[in-house]
């Protein structure tokens, strides 16, 4: 998926979350971490959004280990959770980031190049109904966010 759709849905699934557990929706800092995880396992590819910003990251990652090895499996997930636990941030910090990192996996999961959620085994798991960049993955993130928009706000 593209980035911009990448931070839709992980904002838009840190706003259902948020309001599922009674949490302020509008919290510029829980928001803003639900983004940077939506948009940081693509720390992997040097052309991505974030990866043109960080090269120094993110060229040594993609070499090391390729796109959508393991920024893009359960480890990192844990890992993420992990840091963030360590460096001494509060789990208000941490779930909107880790909500968002997820919602990046649960994206790309469904394009037809798949994730190696169980990384470092190489088995690959896709449901492969949008390819990134067309007008269907336009079309499906605007309905899913919709709907977690909606779901937020209590409309549905």
């Amino acid at each position: 998926m593209m980035a911009g759709s990448h931070v839709l849905i992980g904002a838009a699934a840190w706003l259902y979350i948020a309001h599922d557990m009674g949490l302020p929706l509008l919290d510029p800092v829980a928001l803003g971490l639900a983004v940077a995880g939506s948009l940081s396992p693509d720390i992997d590819h040097p052309k991505s959004w974030v990866g043109r910003r960080v090269k120094v990251i993110s060229v040594p990652v993609s070499k090391l280990f390729g796109h959508r090895g393991v920024t893009h499996s359960i480890v990192a997930v844990a890992a993420c959770i992990a840091c963030l636990r360590w460096d001494g941030q509060q789990w208000h910090h941490t779930l909107p980031f880790v909500i968002g990192y997820a919602s990046h996996l649960a994206a790309d999961l469904i394009t037809p190049q798949g994730l190696c959620l169980a990384w470092p085994l190489r088995r690959t798991f896709a449901f492969p109904l949008v390819k990134t960049g067309s007008f269907a993955e336009q079309a499906l993130v605007t309905l899913v966010a919709g709907w977690l928009f909606a779901r937020s706000m209590g409309a549905c």
